[in-house]
């Protein structure tokens, strides 16, 4: 079986990152303890409502943690702070008072500066509460879950690392582009009306008349004529 988070970098060292992942595999988690996995297919409205409020709990985490500066202007500041650091006629403490610090993330930093800082998962598939789903019977949930594993691997992967606690704005597009592909699967699978109808309380042989109109089972006799 493939790992669905094969390639996923476990040393993520911007905090905005690793905030967007922790409720990636928060709602992950969720998910694999449900019981509908033994199910043919999709799920029910309220069930559908808890996927979409997570998913919007997740849209929320990218917006506080996107920041707006973009190339130019991280440039411009670039220039800037580098001309403050070699300016010796400020004190520290002038600095601070005046309100001028540098922040982490005000500079790209090495992306080597910094403790290691694993992500508290084990992506293997030997912890139970992050299993490996592609052979469970849910075929919509294999769905659901492959793309949100997909979105954690493309996360821990954003060329961000060196950032402190931000994203910009155009790797948190990336992400955000992921969550709309999530949502439109929650639309397009999810909720009773999408739900796959399945004939119950029949025979092998009955099943082979497999003509469904709305809820009703055409019966072994009314099979099309060779």
């Amino acid at each position: 079986m493939n790992n669905s988070f094969a390639q996923t970098r476990k040393n993520v060292k911007n905090w905005g990152c690793r905030q967007v992942i922790s409720d990636f595999m928060a709602w992950r988690e969720q998910i694999c303890l449900r019981g509908e996995w033994d199910s043919a297919g999709g799920w029910d409205d309220p069930l559908n409502q808890l996927f979409a409020d997570e998913a919007g709990r997740i849209r929320k985490t990218i917006a506080i943690v996107t920041t707006e500066k973009s190339l130019a202007d991280q440039i411009a500041l670039n220039a800037k702070t580098d001309k403050d650091a070699a300016d010796e006629s400020q004190t520290l403490l002038e600095r601070y008072t005046q309100g001028k610090p540098i922040s982490e993330d005000d500079v790209v930093m090495p992306s080597s500066i910094g403790d290691e800082n694993e992500l508290p998962y084990d992506f293997s598939g030997a912890d139970p509460n992050i299993p490996q789903v592609q052979d469970r019977k849910n075929k919509d949930l294999v769905s659901l879950v492959t793309m949100i594993d997909r979105a954690v691997k493309e996360t821990s992967n954003l060329d961000c690392q060196g950032y402190g606690t931000t994203i910009p704005k155009s790797q948190s597009a990336m992400i955000l582009a992921l969550l709309d592909s999530i949502f439109a699967l929650l639309q397009q699978r999810g909720g009773e009306k999408n739900r796959r109808r399945i004939a119950q309380g029949t025979t092998a042989t009955e099943a082979m008349a497999d003509d469904v109109v709305g809820t009703e089972i055409a019966k072994p006799d009314d099979k099309p004529k060779a």
